[in-house]
């Protein structure tokens, strides 16, 4: 009973609510370490319901702020796709230096045989506008193979391995 309290306070998620300010804001990205990037949003981003329930409706703009004009905050490949604290880079950076590992063979074959595809994204992005994955032609020669999430999905792969690779 008193290592659920703890779990739940600790999570801000008892307790009076603190004042959706901020300060109060940093408070709770402190105890979390990171807020999870989820692609579904049938209500709102996953980041947004995390905080509006430790915050109150405030909390997306307030978080905003943080990550694009304060830098307080940026996208890292944690455990999963997330918005981590900037403080903790020097903890991911060990992650950071261990890249690219040393199965990238698969990758950079593919990205070879699929230098088309690469230049096709390359230029869509260079346009400036924000774009979809559906927006991208599929002219990959050689397919994605893969049993999990991303088989089939050429389009996908060249943006996030081309980041790697730069």
């Amino acid at each position: 009973m008193d290592a659920r309290r703890l779990a739940l306070s600790r999570q801000h998620l008892a307790g009076p609510r603190p004042p959706a300010d901020a300060t109060s804001l940093r408070t709770v990205l402190r105890a979390l370490r990171y807020v999870q990037l989820d692609p579904v949003n049938v209500v709102a981003p996953s980041r947004e319901l995390v905080l509006w329930s430790r915050l109150g409706p405030r909390a997306g703009s307030l978080f905003s702020g943080l990550w694009w004009q304060d830098r307080w905050l940026f996208e890292y490949w944690a455990h999963a796709a997330a918005v981590v604290l900037t403080e903790d880079y020097p903890i991911h950076r060990v992650s950071m230096d261990a890249y690219p590992p040393p199965n990238l063979s698969y990758t950079a074959t593919w990205m070879a045989a699929n230098d088309r595809l690469r230049e096709h994204v390359l230029h869509r992005l260079g346009e400036g506008a924000p774009l979809p994955t559906d927006a991208f032609e599929d002219c990959a020669v050689v397919d994605w193979a893969s049993t999990g999430w991303t088989a089939g999905r050429n389009v996908e792969r060249p943006r996030s391995v081309t980041r790697r690779l730069r």
